[in-house]
């Protein structure tokens, strides 16, 4: 995995990998900017005065009410980081993700020059696959929402709930991308479930990358040049693509 993970961050000075680079930075600052304000300004909006107005003729209490005050807006501010912190991964990945098929030519193109041409995707194959992750990614998320709030306080049992369901999630999203470009939905389901040891360990690494900070910008680039390398390497893989054109 080691040697994967280096030949993809030695790409990344590539012109077609550092574009995408640059689209994945421009779009996550402004996500995450807008979600922010977005939060904060319902929070200035409606939280305070809500709580002011409940607690409102308390008289000499009113230490009370700053108190109160005071520790909703650090459980606040903790939410919305870890709530960010922990979709950060889906976000980033789907954010660059019409530009990922530019980072998987550029890598064939340098390291499997010989292998027969991506076969044609239909669109509604992308937009289906596309659309089916995110709803998964989003719907497990929230789901364990609530194992992440009581874990926060349970290390590591929250480091290993966030690495696995992240790691799977974004294991099956980097892997399919690859994959489809070289064969059938139902053959790379199964290439994936007989090989999802190496494919889920491949997750795990992507995820931790994900969540260093200045490194998860490059991230989403370069886990798709190494799962590439990842793809490349399963066994079993030459039993369900054709042979390269010129081959015996």
């Amino acid at each position: 995995m080691y040697g994967h993970l280096s030949k993809a961050v030695s790409q990344i000075s590539d012109p077609a990998l550092r574009r995408v680079v640059l689209f994945g930075i421009g779009g996550a600052a402004f996500v995450f900017i807008l979600l922010s304000s977005l939060a904060w300004w319902v929070h200035d909006s409606y939280a305070d005065n809500a709580l002011e107005n409940l607690l409102k003729g308390w008289g000499l209490w009113e230490w009370l009410l700053s108190l109160i005050l005071v520790v909703v807006d650090f459980m606040i501010g903790l939410g919305v980081l870890l709530v960010l912190t922990i979709l950060f991964p889906v976000v980033a990945t789907l954010i660059v993700g019409f530009f990922l098929e530019d980072v998987v030519a550029a890598v064939e193109t340098k390291h499997y020059p010989n292998e027969p041409a991506a076969r044609p995707q239909p669109i509604s194959e992308v937009i289906g696959s596309t659309g089916r992750f995110a709803l998964v990614v989003i719907g497990l998320n929230l789901l364990c929402l609530p194992l992440y709030l009581i874990l926060l306080f349970v290390p590591p049992l929250n480091l290993v709930l966030y690495y696995m369901l992240n790691g799977y999630l974004v294991s099956r999203e980097y892997f399919e991308l690859v994959a489809l470009r070289r064969m059938e939905p139902p053959a790379a389901s199964h290439m994936r479930k007989i090989n999802k040891g190496r494919v889920l360990f491949a997750g795990i690494i992507i995820t931790f990358l994900l969540t260093i900070p200045i490194v998860n910008l490059l991230t989403p680039v370069i886990a798709t040049a190494f799962m590439v390398h990842v793809f490349h390497s399963l066994p079993g893989r030459q039993e369900v693509l054709p042979e390269p054109a010129g081959t015996a």
